[in-house]
């Protein structure tokens, strides 16, 4: 019973819980000991915020160990499993998986991706904004530096933020990371042109913010800051930045920091910073006003550092590159300090440095003085020579000597005492596979400087030294001088431009002339003006050929050597090369023959000299009379030489001996007479002369000469004559010359039958008398007894070229050939003749009235008045007669006519004077005779 009531009670009583079925259902902790990453990478996939935290953090703590770690977590492909993470609700877990990220973006297949979507760049840049928590700012914006580090993550970091203040906010940071990275991120944009361009542009852009973290404790930060004013100032152009740099006091910053030895392993980047300011004049101007220099020099006299000694040398001579920092440097004793420090043996790398600062301290006139001796300049050869240097170390010796030559002639002295000269020339010389193209620039430039002092000109001219400027001419334009390096164009032009202008300094006297002929400048100098790729180099060279054509030797040769041919040719050059028609001009005024060849006419003042020729009929191409010498060659046609020479001593004989001549003539004597042919004497010296290209002796012409000297000394006053200078012209003289010639020239060309109407026959019969008697068509003029037109204007404009006669020589169409003079003649309107009564009229004003008429600006009216007057229809004058004109004012009005009517003047613009040069004149005139 009681057991029963006892179970009734309990039955009845407190319902308990069954802990025993809560334990059956719930998961114990569990501490797992994960020694692989993989299976830690795994438990990102966790939902516990706990176990996701602990394995992020693990992970972490695992990826900065190593790069090695890194990699193996890529490999596991651990980053999709962390960008999940990236913006976790829970700020630790942020925490730890943006730490993570940031860490494998050193694997550049990371930042490849975040790349490829602009989710992840604008995430991390709008978590740097916004984000407060200083944990988060410092791995995004470690994230963003790392991105930013290739120029696409810069390129698109610049689009996703068009403002960049918040990374100026964020340099302010009082954690040390964000501010580093920050300033990391600044420094990777000024990287991209358009990147530097907002970071300047920015709003909150501030230099001093940046000087502000010169005086981080953490050099990592230092050194960052640096590489940004750096690379700021690198933009020498940009003279905001610049302006902007100096009222920031920037360069006070620098030397504060300068100063701090604590920062010791720092003080070359600052240096090289004051080395980039120094590009700009203002600010070496600022810098010595506030004692920078002057600070600067003596860091670099009292630092212990080789290297910093080295760079701070380097700063120092940057400041002379203006007045004001060589005044500075030049009282601080920068000058002895050269001149000590070339004596001593230092490091090789500090010739380039010393060897320009000598050269910049030369345009400082007190410090010129000091470094103008002959132990400078024999040190900075030796360095130039020194084949162990490098060719940077060379290049400045040799800036240094350019300098040094400029300022006085002393300097040029001492190096020429030095055979300097010589090695210049062996560097010219050499290709550039062997001496850049710099180096051969400067010493070409050296050679020009040295030439421009007259006394010492002559002791350079050399053969070797002209045949080494001329070989660059030969150079080729697109030569390979390494496998990686080819030739800089510009450079190479700019040679070949200074070696014309080389020598067309040195060419000015006869020893440069002939040395230019012996190495065959000529045919070298052809390979300039056909060079079609560069304007600048063909002017030059035409320049050149223009300069050197003065010489009537040379103009000769380049005519020979087809340089007139190809420029006529060619003539649309003209259009770019300027002085391709003046040149043309100037090889046609010192080649007569060509000139009349080729346009026709010779002028009043251009003057017939010994070796002028003229073709009886012009052919192409132009043949040059030294050709038919050098290749003995006999022309066709007739070519008429004029040679006025009193004996072969003063012909060229090209070097040709007169034992060679004797030889020659002994040894065709003997192969005739075993053949059985004898000649005369005279026609075998026509041909040894024709040979050894010497031209015919012709007594004739100058007794032609002598004969009417002779006349004008009985015609005129001997005192006048006498007198007479070239260019320069007694106009009261030139009718009565003219009628003079003419009756001459008219009298010798007559042939035996003067009065025979066919002229053209009797030549032609004459011609071949001749060439029988001499052997060869080059005829001497004076040889002709029978002339038509063009032999009579040709022997006229001869003459008058001996005795001051102004006479033009016109080559018309169909064998017409006349000559022009130009007498002054006084038009008269027909209504008032009281000018010309006046000008007879003696008068205190007459005479300059007189001399002031020039004959181009003459008056001009419908007729002019004549007079027969000693077979002259020309009215000059009594004031005139005494008036003295050059002949380059001169204009040709009158024709002198040599066929009918010997002497007399016809009017250009005549209607007899259009017959005459239409050659119809004669026709009409014998019709007219007949019918008579």
């Amino acid at each position: 019973m009681y057991s029963t009531d006892t179970e009734g009670t309990l039955s009845v009583g407190k319902k308990r819980e069954d802990r025993g079925v809560q334990l059956k259902h719930r998961f114990g902790p569990l501490n797992l000991d994960v020694k692989y990453p993989g299976t830690a990478i795994l438990l990102l996939q966790c939902q516990e915020n706990t176990i996701l935290l602990n394995a992020a953090a693990a992970l972490s703590k695992y990826a900065t160990k190593s790069q090695e770690n890194i990699n193996i977590l890529f490999d596991l492909d651990i980053v999709k499993s962390i960008l999940p993470l990236i913006d976790h609700e829970d700020l630790f877990t942020r925490r730890f998986a943006a730490k993570l990220l940031a860490e494998m973006t050193a694997v550049p297949s990371v930042r490849d991706f975040l790349l490829e979507s602009d989710y992840h760049m604008s995430y991390f840049t709008k978590v740097l904004i916004n984000e407060q928590d200083l944990f988060m700012q410092e791995f995004s914006s470690l994230i963003l530096a790392e991105l930013s580090k290739d120029m696409y993550g810069a390129a698109r970091l610049l689009e996703q933020c068009p403002n960049m203040n918040f990374l100026y906010e964020r340099i302010q940071s009082t954690d040390p990371d964000v501010r580093k990275n920050n300033i990391e991120i600044i420094y990777n944009l000024i990287q991209d042109t358009i990147g530097v361009q907002k970071i300047i542009n920015a709003e909150h852009f501030s230099f001093p913010l940046i000087y502000r973290l010169l005086q981080e404790t953490y050099p990592e930060i230092q050194h960052l800051a640096l590489n940004v004013i750096s690379d700021l100032l690198a933009r020498n152009k940009d003279e905001y930045i610049h302006n902007l740099f100096r009222e920031t006091k920037g360069l006070e910053a620098l030397l504060n920091f300068l100063a701090n030895d604590d920062w010791r392993d720092l003080h070359s980047k600052v240096l090289k910073i004051f080395s980039l300011a120094s590009d700009n004049h203002k600010t070496i101007e600022l810098l010595n006003s506030i004692g920078g220099i002057q600070r600067i020099y003596n860091y670099m006299e009292n630092t212990p550092d080789p290297k910093l000694f080295a760079d701070a040398f380097d700063v120092v001579i940057c400041f002379a590159d203006i007045l004001v920092g060589r005044k500075a440097l030049y009282l601080n004793g920068i000058v002895e300090h050269l001149i000590n420090t070339l004596e001593k043996n230092v490091q090789p790398d500090m010739y380039p440095t010393i060897c320009y600062g000598i050269g910049k301290m030369t345009l400082y006139g007190p410090a010129a003085q000091k470094l103008s001796n002959e132990s400078v300049i024999k040190n900075i050869l030796n360095i130039l020579k020194n084949d162990n240097l490098k060719w940077l170390t060379r290049n400045s010796a040799m800036f240094a000597l350019n300098e040094l030559f400029n300022y006085n002639v002393d300097n040029c002295k001492n190096f020429l005492q030095l055979r300097g000269e010589e090695y210049l020339t062996w560097l010219i010389k050499q290709p550039h596979e062997n001496v850049p193209l710099e180096i051969r620039l400067l010493a070409v430039q050296a050679l020009i400087t040295i030439g421009h002092h007259s006394t010492l000109r002559n002791l350079m001219i050399k053969e070797n030294t002209i045949d080494a400027l001329c070989a660059l001419f030969e150079a080729c334009l697109f030569s390979i001088i390494s496998k990686y390096e080819k030739v800089d164009c510009s450079t190479m032009d700019e040679l070949k431009v200074l070696s014309c202008q080389a020598l067309s300094m040195f060419c000015i006297d006869n020893i440069g002339r002939d040395a230019f002929l012996k190495v065959h400048g000529s045919s070298r100098l052809h390979y300039l003006l056909s060079d079609l790729h560069s304007i600048p180099v063909r002017n030059a060279a035409v320049q050149l050929v223009q300069l050197l054509s003065v010489d009537p030797v040379l103009a000769n040769v380049f005519v020979q050597t087809k340089y007139l041919s190809y420029m006529l040719n060619n003539r649309v050059s003209s259009r770019i090369v300027p002085s391709w028609d003046t040149c043309i001009e100037a090889l046609f005024n010192s080649h007569l023959p060509a000139k009349f060849a080729f346009t026709g006419r010779l002028s009043l003042h251009d003057i017939t000299k010994d070796g002028f020729y003229v073709l009886r009929q012009n052919i192409c191409p132009f043949p040059v009379l030294n050709d038919l010498f050098r290749f003995k060659l006999c022309p066709l046609e007739p070519v008429y030489v004029v040679n006025t020479a009193r004996s072969y001593s003063t012909i060229p004989t090209n070097n040709i001996s007169e034992k060679d001549m004797e030889d020659a003539k002994n040894s065709i004597v003997k192969e005739n007479a075993s053949k059985g042919i004898f000649v005369s004497d005279k026609v075998l010296n026509s041909w040894l002369h024709l040979m050894f290209g010497r031209l015919q002796l012709d007594p004739y012409l100058c007794e032609y000469i002598e004969l009417l000297k002779c006349k004008l000394v009985a015609m005129e006053s001997k005192d006048l004559i006498i007198n007479e200078e070239p260019n320069l012209i007694n106009i009261s003289n030139i009718a009565s010359r003219a009628k003079m010639l003419a009756e001459f020239v008219a009298r010798q060309m007559s042939g035996p039958d003067p009065s025979s109407t066919c002229m053209d026959h009797q030549l032609e019969v004459h011609l071949k008398e001749i060439k029988e008697s001499i052997g060869t068509s080059v005829i001497p003029l004076g040889q002709l007894r029978v002339g038509s037109y063009l032999e009579r204007a040709v022997l006229f404009k001869v003459l008058a070229d001996k005795i001051c006669l102004p006479t033009a020589l016109v080559r018309g169409e169909y064998g017409t050939t006349w000559v022009e003079i130009a007498i002054p003649q006084i038009e008269v309107p027909p209504e008032d003749t009281c000018f010309s009564k006046y000008l007879t009229k003696e008068g205190p004003c007459t005479d300059w009235i007189v001399r002031n008429i020039t004959l181009e600006n003459k008056l001009s009216s419908k007729e002019s008045f004549f007079e027969d007057q000693n077979g002259s229809n020309i009215v000059v004058p009594q004031k005139l007669q005494q008036s003295i004109f050059p002949t380059k004012l001169m204009k040709p009005n009158v024709i002198v006519d040599l066929i009918e009517k010997p002497g007399q003047f016809i009017p250009i613009n005549s209607e007899l004077g259009k017959r005459y040069r239409s050659k119809k004149i004669v026709c009409d005139l014998i019709c007219d005779l007949s019918e008579s």
